[in-house]
């Protein structure tokens, strides 16, 4: 069992990264910046993290149960476009760019961490989960709808309130249409 000491600096690193992941796309994040936004020395860190693609799992490990925390078994479409809603500035910064040069790294970092949740064999899993876990081939669709709700919120201010409510209407009548497929 991890004292609460030890919990306590996972989680300060965790923060640190998740809060320049809101200003700073992931290839411009350096390790020093990490330790000095969590006050740690850079040996902290790596008694942590292995690197900072380790710790980006983490935040987005962090981001997912801070989300499924509520106790629900099922996020409604709208519940899911407001997830991604609210935490596309951090997403954003992680977007896979084929004109980055850090493309292989990102694309590692998002492809690793979908695959892990969508073949974890959790009975109370999300229906589109479900849907996307079935299909196919889970990690084109997931890859698919990922890029999908990046390019759609993309488009639109999202401090502006009826882009907001015109994009969440999209994206929960896109989640209910793949909900529904067979």
């Amino acid at each position: 069992m991890a004292s609460y000491a030890r919990l306590r600096t996972r989680n300060q690193i965790t923060t640190a990264m998740l809060t320049l992941l809101k200003t700073h796309r992931i290839e411009n994040i350096e390790v020093t910046q990490i330790c000095e936004a969590a006050f740690i020395k850079r040996s902290t860190f790596y008694r942590y993290f292995h690197d900072k693609i380790d710790l980006t799992e983490g935040v987005l490990d962090k981001i997912l149960e801070d989300w499924l925390s509520d106790g629900k078994k099922e996020h409604t479409p709208a519940e899911i476009a407001d997830f991604f809603m609210d935490n596309y500035d951090v997403l954003s910064h992680l977007r896979v760019d084929p004109n980055n040069r850090h493309y292989a790294e990102n694309h590692q970092i998002l492809q690793k961490w979908l695959m892990t949740h969508i073949t974890a064999e959790n009975q109370d899993s999300p229906a589109v989960i479900y849907r996307i876990r079935k299909s196919h081939d889970p990690m084109l669709l997931s890859t698919f709808m990922l890029e999908g709700v990046f390019g759609v919120l993309g488009q639109a201010d999202l401090s502006n309130q009826r882009d907001r409510l015109r994009l969440k209407a999209f994206l929960v009548e896109m989640i209910e249409k793949i909900v529904q497929v067979q």
